[in-house]
């Protein structure tokens, strides 16, 4: 999946958490903000794509290999590894939290009643955070099995999980709307604050579990297998045939509308 859809998924996941939590609205755009950064963050791991990986940590860790080669292997740090595990999104938010403890301390001291009673102050946060993250994870189990054969969704267990294939890496057009519909809705529900919140919790997690569920019915209806393992020289095909499912299932303006849009990003999207 797209590294936009994995971010606005995230987003999305933050206006769900910030719902249930009774602050004033700067804060509860900082539990969206970081629900955001939990869904783009798993990516991080595909760095070793960069083109100067090599001669920057590459050569600082003494790599044995280059980072292509990194990228497409089954290290705990290669993409899909460690950093899509649902281990990664606990040890990140528990340093994250011990960091800010430290720091609101002014890092003199360190008591453990008084970091659990930061860490409570501070949940919503943290939820924001594991939820976005995992939601990433959920999104790139329906790809294609590729180098990985899914997710390392329980390391430090060599098991991977996904790589299903029933969608294509890039162009769901379909997904990114939904996506982007539940993250609105429920951004523009936070800020009516004339609503009863008791209420607007109920809209809010019951227009998420839509987008939920509408998700998975898409990503289920793909009258197409686009699975494979290692690599294919069917790649192009595939790409072309996940646009042409799009077409079917936007209909001609509104697939027009995304592909220009699509055209105007230069990312994988």
């Amino acid at each position: 999946m797209d590294i936009l859809t994995h971010t606005i998924s995230g987003l999305a996941a933050g206006t769900l958490v910030a719902g249930f939590c009774k602050a004033p609205y700067s804060k509860q755009l900082l539990i969206i903000a970081i629900g955001g950064l939990a869904g783009a963050l798993p990516d991080v791991d595909a760095i070793s794509l960069w083109s100067g990986f090599d001669a920057t940590f590459g050569k600082l860790f003494d790599l044995t290999h280059s980072g292509r080669e990194i990228y497409s292997a089954k290290f705990w740090y290669s993409h899909h590894g460690f950093m899509h595990s649902i281990s990664a999104a606990l040890i990140i938010s528990t340093i994250a939290g011990v960091i800010a403890y430290l720091n609101n301390t002014r890092f003199k001291q360190f008591r453990l009643t008084a970091f659990i009673k930061h860490f409570k102050v501070n949940r919503f946060m943290h939820l924001a955070f594991i939820l976005g993250f995992l939601i990433h994870l959920l999104e790139d189990m329906p790809t294609p099995a590729s180098n990985w054969g899914g997710v390392n969704l329980f390391w430090p267990s060599e098991t991977y999980i996904g790589g299903f294939g029933h969608i294509w890496w890039w162009n769901n057009y379909d997904i990114f709307l939904i996506v982007c519909g539940v993250f609105l809705l429920n951004f523009l529900l936070l800020a009516l604050r004339f609503i009863n919140n008791r209420v607007k919790n109920i809209v809010i997690a019951g227009v998420f579990c839509m987008g939920l569920m509408l998700s998975v019915v898409q990503v289920g209806s793909r009258d197409f297998d686009f699975a494979y393992s290692g690599s294919t020289n069917s790649y192009h095909a595939f790409e072309a045939k996940s646009k042409a499912l799009q077409k079917e299932i936007l209909g001609e303006d509104i697939y027009n509308s995304m592909v220009t849009f699509d055209n105007l990003l230069s990312i994988y999207f």
